[in-house]
């Protein structure tokens, strides 16, 4: 998914560009053995570092395309390109997005699970100049190429845009502007994972989506060309009041059930990304949450997948047949007792990883003004894990008293990931998974509430992130990213 060749004329970010003659000493681009440092192949002009009259004072040797337009600066210069990356919404910075100017066309990318995307992998496009964001979506692009329209890509995954910078000067700095480097809303902005959610009565996570900035046009039903797919889930009794779970949207259209898609993998690796919203209940039973789809979840997540999962789902895993992701961590249920309502008592979360992520999660969301005294505010929390095992990761821990379940003190795990396949070693993995007891959450704004049991999108009233729904971001696009191991150095884009 990350690079292929191409000669000739191409197309970069709708312009075309065409391939510049090699240049420099070697004698198979010199028609007379490099002495004639005017001419390159077959005596057409040189451009680069070894080309006398170069007009534009930069390339190198056998330079092609873009890179013929980069420049040496006197002093010390740079020419730099800077710029903040945002989410759809064009409100969230986003982490560890890769920025480069591509020399050829990025690949088309791959739909579904069916790649392992890995970060030691080569980035598609050749770049001349590449770089990631940090804790605050910032980023400088070093030893740009000068002129008209230099073409720039954004990426985190299959979250992907291509613009054009208007104009770089030479050896000064180009603020870009933050139009340009959001994430694409639609996808005639930008290519966008395909995402199939099941939606729950406990939960409004499709809502999460909708707030991020994605287009209402790009969510749709199983087997339509939207890039997010919505499937019902189910509900859970609300002492002797069903709550059923968002099944239809509101212009007219049901949602298949979710059966449809976790009973086979071949269903599931239609997707890129798959993310399961809380029903209220674990549900399982044979009809709604077999074996055999528990097998499949895990097998999806061992394809190359990206799996979301919160709160009672943890019975894909600590039900799985499969011994890996059922012993991955400390599973358990307990219940919040009657005098703590999880749904409106709030708690303090510690981000307790210590890993290269889980710092910069914690700073991402210092930056965020996320977190109060240094601890997210939780709301719907519970306790279904008492700790994680080796295979996982605990970023978030709560201690277990009345709004969490368990005996006070506890540790209760908020949020752990694991790559997949479980075990495997680190250049092998290619899936990844979440699970977490953060919650999206019955958001209220005024008047306003989302509602998980409501159609879609009137179920969406909130406009803002709250400081957990902040955090979910910063997982959805970290899930969302290339493979790595998550307890080592971020791997650096090239």
């Amino acid at each position: 998914m990350r690079s292929f060749l191409m000669a000739g004329a191409f197309v970069v970010a709708g312009i075309a560009l065409a391939a510049v003659p090699a240049c420099g000493s070697d004698d198979n681009n010199n028609n007379n053995g490099g002495t004639d440092a005017g001419t390159g192949a077959d005596g057409e002009p040189c451009v680069g570092f070894g080309c006398t009259n170069n007009p534009d004072g930069g390339g190198k040797p056998g330079c092609v395309n873009l890179e013929c337009k980069q420049v040496e600066c006197q002093g010390g210069a740079k020419t730099t390109v800077t710029g903040v990356v945002l989410d759809p919404a064009g409100k969230v910075p986003v982490f560890n997005a890769t920025v480069y100017v591509p020399n050829k066309t990025p690949d088309p990318l791959a739909t579904g699970a069916v790649t392992c995307d890995r970060c030691d992998a080569k980035v598609s496009g050749s770049p001349v100049a590449i770089t990631a964001t940090d804790t605050s979506g910032a980023f400088t692009l070093e030893n740009v190429p000068v002129g008209d329209k230099i073409p720039l890509v954004i990426q985190i995954g299959k979250w992907r845009r291509q613009v054009e910078l208007p104009a770089v000067a030479p050896c000064v700095d180009t603020p870009a502007d933050a139009g340009l480097t959001r994430l694409p809303r639609n996808r005639n902005e930008g290519d966008i994972p395909r995402i199939a959610l099941a939606t729950g009565a406990a939960d409004p996570l499709q809502c999460l989506l909708k707030k991020i900035g994605i287009d209402e046009s790009e969510f749709g039903t199983a087997g339509s060309d939207a890039r997010i797919h919505l499937y019902a889930g189910a509900g859970f009794d609300d002492n002797g009041t069903p709550k059923l779970a968002s099944s239809a949207f509101a212009a007219g259209g049901a949602f298949a059930n979710a059966e449809t898609l976790w009973n086979t993998v071949d269903e599931l690796k239609k997707y890129d990304v798959v993310m399961l919203a809380c029903e209220g209940n674990e549900n399982d039973t044979a009809q709604h949450k077999s074996p055999a789809a528990k097998q499949a979840v895990y097998d999806y997540a061992k394809a190359g997948g990206r799996l979301f999962t919160t709160h009672f789902h943890h019975t894909f895993f600590s039900g799985s047949p499969d011994a890996a992701p059922k012993g991955v961590a400390v599973w358990t249920d307990k219940a919040p007792p009657a005098n703590g309502n999880p749904a409106t008592t709030p708690i303090g979360a510690d981000i307790v990883g210590t890993f290269p992520k889980a710092l910069a999660m914690k700073e991402w969301l210092t930056k965020q003004q996320a977190l109060t005294n240094g601890k997210l505010s939780m709301i719907d929390a519970r306790h279904n894990a008492d700790a994680v095992n080796a295979g996982g990761l605990n970023w978030i821990t709560a201690t277990s008293e009345n709004a969490v379940g368990g005996t006070a003190g506890q540790a209760a795990v908020q949020y752990l990931t694991f790559n997949a396949p479980i075990g495997a070693a680190d250049d092998q993995v290619c899936g990844r998974a979440v699970f977490t007891n953060l919650h999206v959450g019955a958001g209220t704004e005024g008047n306003k509430t989302d509602d998980p049991t409501a159609a879609f999108p009137t179920s969406c009233q909130t406009e803002n992130l709250s400081a957990q729904q902040k955090a979910l971001e910063f997982m959805l696009f970290d899930l969302s990213s290339c493979v790595q191991k998550d307890d080592a150095v971020v791997v650096q884009p090239r």
